[in-house]
């Protein structure tokens, strides 16, 4: 089986400029673009949004929409307009401080989800892509907002919820019940927002970080994976971000992901990080990609075009980048 070959899209507004990438997009085999749907995109652009999804479809591709950054729930480089219109829906650190994020339990947060969810459908996407969902993480925040030992949510909701659950109040350390709750918050907030889609009928893709289960930002792959509506399951094992082993990483990931995916039937997805890639590393995307391929993903994707020369963290060689990319996926459509 072929696999489908996608590239993200971000940082470009221009009509013109984006009939040239479709171009270029095509001529490097890929079968789809995720395009980043952020809330400024939401406030900002929607006509521009609605034509870039129907310039996709119209070039042959499958369009996803990725809510980049909204409401801070999501992975991306966006600060959300959510967070300081609604403060009382935001999360709370364990050292009192307001978080630039949504709490997922706040009626406003999935009134405001849903509202992203009908603009992207409406606008033409088919296929919602849940990128690396989670609470605030401190250790993300280039600003140094809050220590990295601080963790969410204290808010008034968080904390009486809690104390019914569990009879006791919130603890300041990730006990076992905390951890349980955190997990939960996500969970089901993730469970209203996929059902919903599913029932716009559109296709839901997710990718949940490549992280030990203990670790802090940790989700549960078991209890997400069988959420209703899900159809595509991956994670984004970027080795040279992690400073690891890129055989080591993709291939226990991959094995990671293919328990999860075969007994549930769903796409193993793949992501490949296009961007700070040092010079002469840049053949190691086809060996990552490769290595996925072989182990059973059907869907593979790299983090940005062109090596990400538009946005800070570029490749140090990012046309060598996207040479490898398109030479690597054409072989796998070929």
């Amino acid at each position: 089986m072929k696999p489908e070959t996608g590239v993200s899209y971000f940082a470009n507004g221009w009509p013109h400029h984006f009939k040239r990438d479709l171009d270029d997009i095509l001529a490097h085999h890929c079968t789809y673009i995720v395009h980043s749907f952020s809330e400024n995109e939401m406030v900002f652009a929607r006509s521009r949004t609605a034509q870039f999804f129907k310039m996709t479809r119209d070039a042959g591709l499958s369009c996803w929409a990725n809510p980049w950054a909204v409401m801070g729930l999501f992975g991306g480089e966006q600060f959300s307009a959510f967070v300081p219109r609604n403060p009382e829906a935001c999360q709370i650190l364990s050292t009192g401080q307001r978080a630039p994020a949504a709490c997922p339990s706040a009626d406003e947060t999935r009134i405001a989800m849903k509202l992203w969810i009908d603009m992207a459908v409406d606008f033409g996407a088919d296929t919602i892509f849940w990128d690396e969902p989670h609470l605030y993480i401190p250790d993300w925040d280039d600003l140094r907002f809050a220590p990295d030992s601080a963790f969410a949510c204290f808010c008034p909701r968080c904390r009486i919820s809690f104390q019914n659950r569990f009879g006791q109040p919130m603890p300041e350390t990730l006990t076992a019940e905390m951890r349980l709750f955190r997990e939960d918050l996500m969970v089901n907030f993730l469970a209203e927002m996929i059902g919903y889609a599913k029932d716009k009928g559109v296709r839901n893709a997710i990718t949940l970080l490549p992280v030990e289960d203990e670790a802090s930002e940790s989700l549960p792959w078991n209890r997400i994976a069988d959420l209703r509506g899900l159809d595509i399951f991956g994670t984004d094992p970027y080795w040279f971000l992690h400073n690891k082993d890129c055989t080591e990483y993709v291939s226990s990931q991959m094995e990671r992901t293919m328990q999860i995916c075969v007994p549930r039937r769903l796409t193993p997805h793949f992501w490949a990080q296009g961007f700070g890639i040092p010079s002469g590393r840049e053949n190691e995307l086809e060996t990552g990609f490769s290595l996925a391929v072989e182990r059973g993903a059907q869907s593979i994707a790299i983090w940005g075009m062109h090596g990400n020369s538009a946005w800070d963290g570029a490749s140090e060689n990012p046309e060598k980048v996207w040479d490898v990319v398109g030479n690597t996926f054409g072989k796998f459509r070929k």
